[in-house]
């Protein structure tokens, strides 16, 4: 007994030296090095308000822990550093620190901090390229937060070599490129990326991975099937990426997953009947996808515990869903996912594999043969083109020189001697014709006849407007379809051969958010029947009104609510884009007024009165753009380089943003004056009184809409309508803020759902 009170004692007394040892190492002044480091940072961080107390402070490791500083100690060395700074994206994305500012140099200095294990440098401004081989010196480091800042380039490669990272948070930067190969760090459970450039190929990651996000970037690919055996994800976000192929269904089903989030892809197919869902997982959203069938039974009902978002797919059992054919892009659209999972899993056995290879076999030998008589029919087609036309391509460049206009008697179209389209305009014209176009008809050349027919022979009832150079019709297709026909008048002798490769990039326009020109007609000189004197332009119609009709006329029109305002907004941003980057020069002044923004039936914004591309051609030895077709006088587009493109863009920037305001309060700008109050107002909200901006929003959309996410778009707006154009954003800026806004959007929406059911709980 004597002896046991002894021992007792003993371990007492080694508890007791051990505890005075690690109070002595915590408390520990920092040594002087360190101290004048953490002052070498606070100046090249540009002397952030979070660290205004550092030069002061007798000991910063003793300074009171805040939400925007944490300086953490342990024997005379920092082991932690976190700064949350207040400068948030705008348009001046550098003005925050000096032009001087090396982030080379910053986290040289960094490396002087030895024992640093948690680094979060969060929302100060901070810009460059990521120095990998700098913070690979940090051997320590644990956690690293760079979120919210304006870093571009690279993810290092060095980072796959940093073993010791449990934490990787990167997101809201400029980053581009390939993430290198992050399977080896061991301890990672933590990878955020989301709101960058990223891509194309899917990053790779351990089986330690806890929390997963990747949003709005641009991976393209199919999910890895792999990701299936991440057994302790919990959150996982791809959305706002250009992933394809099929969704693998046991990823829904993994034990330890929460949180799934893959809207905003291009995911197809259908979710197979046997999908399975987690008992704990919470969220799940697959909407804006081009998925088909039916849901299964895990995802149809929204309960206390579980919210499902399904809208803009092509479901059969749900709402909100688009028609059938834009979900189908090609053949085997319909078909079933191969099974996945152990054999015999869900009662299938292997009678269920064998009807389902089967199935597939029956499938592609049907497509086999399809593609083996059409190639047949192209061939004998080829063949007797070949004996007629010698000279003739193999394969014809475009549709639109397959018919034979009266303009050239049916002869083979001449030689093409000038390059008109540049290297730069292939490359996206030929990205154009793949992207967000499955549910527009295929361009074709029309006859005058079918346009005469469609318009009632061009009558005054089918006449839209008129002006001195163009008149727009509105027709009806013998298929039923309905068009907007506008006949513009071109150039006097523009050379048929140069008009044959214009109307090739005019066929190329074709994206989700344009009122796509699906086809043309030209018309003879009747004085010189060699020699084209008009050509009309075939568009899609869209008749679900304007964008301003959803927003007043809600007798007429459903009111738009935020979430939905936000998306449209988001739809004219990434128009504009695709405009401004499609051709060299891009296309810029657009009319952008709110009642030239259309929705068709799903509330899909679109662009209606877009300009025409120019076309860079050489006179004399200088370079000349311009458009074949005569103009208004006072329309600065297609008489020659009257702005740059520079000045052109912030133009059409402008004009988004005047649609902001309209679509944040409801009302148009007015005068000059009235838009400069107003602008006032809201900058005077977003500084000081959220309440009153809340009271400046349209009354129609009060509470429907996350405080954080009306400023951000309310914020970017004001920058949008600057008076000095070179204060306005870069359109990828705007479509970046609206994005997150979005997000922000989203997450409130689902906490708000989440707490309402909770609260109608018995």
């Amino acid at each position: 007994m004597a002896s046991s009170s002894s021992s007792n004692k003993h371990v007492t007394l080694l508890l007791l030296l051990l505890l005075s040892v690690s109070t002595l190492v915590a408390a520990q002044p920092l040594v002087s090095s360190q101290a004048k480091t953490l002052i070498q940072v606070r100046r090249l961080l540009g002397f952030p308000a979070a660290l205004a107390a550092l030069p002061g402070a007798p000991d910063p490791c003793a300074l009171p822990s805040t939400p925007s500083l944490t300086v953490a100690c342990a024997g005379g060395q920092v082991t932690e550093l976190s700064v949350l700074g207040d400068r948030v994206p705008d348009a001046a994305w550098r003005a925050a620190l000096p032009s001087n500012f090396s982030a080379d140099a910053l986290f040289t200095t960094l490396t002087r901090l030895p024992a640093l294990s948690r680094l979060s440098l969060v929302a100060l401004g901070l810009w460059g390229a990521l120095p990998g081989a700098k913070l690979h010196r940090l051997q320590a480091l644990q956690t690293l937060n760079l979120s919210s800042n304006y870093f571009y380039g690279a993810v290092p490669e060095q980072f796959s070599r940093m073993y010791s990272l449990q934490s990787l948070v990167l997101s809201r930067n400029w980053l581009n490129a390939t993430v290198p190969p992050l399977s080896g760090l061991a301890f990672l459970d933590e990878l955020d990326l989301g709101h960058n450039r990223l891509g194309p190929a899917f990053p790779e990651v351990g089986k330690a991975v806890v929390r997963l996000v990747l949003s709005d970037n641009n991976f393209t690919g199919k999910i890895p099937a792999g990701l299936s055996s991440l057994g302790q994800l919990q959150f996982f976000d791809v959305s706002g990426n250009r992933l394809q192929g099929w969704i693998p269904s046991s990823i829904f089903a993994l034990p330890a997953l929460r949180y799934i989030n893959l809207a905003r892809n291009q995911l197809a197919g259908q979710l197979p009947a046997s999908t399975a869902c987690a008992d704990v997982l919470e969220f799940v959203d697959v909407s804006a996808n081009l998925l088909t069938g039916t849901r299964p039974a895990c995802m149809r009902v929204n309960s206390s515990t579980r919210t499902v978002l399904d809208a803009g797919n092509c479901f059969a059992d749900a709402k909100l869903q688009r028609p059938s054919t834009h979900c189908v892009p090609g053949a085997l659209a319909a078909v079933l996912p191969p099974p996945q999972g152990n054999r015999g899993e869900h009662g299938g056995g292997k009678g269920g594999e064998v009807g389902m290879i089967l199935a597939f076999l029956g499938i592609v030998g049907g497509v086999v043969a399809g593609a083996l008589l059409i190639a047949l029919v192209m061939m004998a087609v080829l063949r007797t083109a070949r004996r007629q036309h010698p000279e003739a391509s193999v394969l014809p460049k475009s549709p639109l020189v397959t018919p034979a206009t009266k303009a050239n008697g049916g002869k083979p179209p001449a030689k093409v001697t000038q390059k008109i389209v540049t290297p730069a305009d292939k490359r996206h014209v030929s990205q154009a014709a793949m992207v967000n176009t499955l549910e527009v008809p295929a361009y074709r050349v029309y006859t005058l006849e079918e346009l005469q027919e469609a318009t009632k022979n061009f009558g005054s009832s089918n006449l839209i407007r008129s002006c001195p150079v163009a008149k727009h019709y509105n027709g009806q297709l013998q298929d039923g379809s309905r068009v907007s026909i506008r006949c513009l008048r071109l150039k006097p002798k523009y050379s048929p051969q140069s008009l044959t490769q214009y109307m090739e990039i005019i066929s190329k326009l074709r994206h989700r958010h344009l009122v796509s020109i699906i086809g043309h007609c030209t018309v003879d000189d009747q004085e010189n029947p060699n020699i084209a004197s008009s050509v009309y332009l075939v568009s899609e119609c869209v008749t679900n009104g304007s964008l301003r009709s959803h927003l007043t006329e809600w007798r007429k029109r459903e009111m738009l609510k935020w979430p939905q305002r936000v998306s449209a907004a988001i739809g004219v941003a990434r128009g504009i884009q695709f405009l401004h980057d499609v051709t060299a020069p891009g296309i810029a002044q657009n009319d952008l007024s709110i009642d030239s923004i259309l929705l068709d039936k799903t509330l899909t914004s679109k662009i209606s009165n877009f300009n025409l591309p120019m076309i860079t051609t050489s006179k004399n030895g200088k370079m000349f753009s311009e458009i074949p077709f005569a103009v208004n006088e006072d329309n600065n587009h297609g008489s020659g380089s009257v702005q740059s493109a520079e000045e052109g863009n912030k133009d059409d920037i402008y004009e988004l943003g005047l649609i902001l305001l309209e679509v944040i309060t409801g009302k148009p700008a007015g005068s000059r004056k009235e838009l400069d109050s107003l602008k006032a107002q809201l900058s005077e909200a977003l500084a000081e009184d959220p309440d009153m901006l809340k009271e400046m929003a349209d009354p129609t959309i009060r509470g429907t809409f996350a405080v954080e996410s009306l400023s951000t778009v309310t914020e970017i707006a004001l920058n949008c309508t600057a008076g000095d154009p070179s204060g306005r954003p870069s359109i990828e800026d705007v479509l970046w803020n609206l994005q997150y806004s979005m997000q922000v959007q989203d997450g409130w929406a689902s906490s708000e759902s989440l707490s309402l059911s909770t609260r109608s709980q018995p």
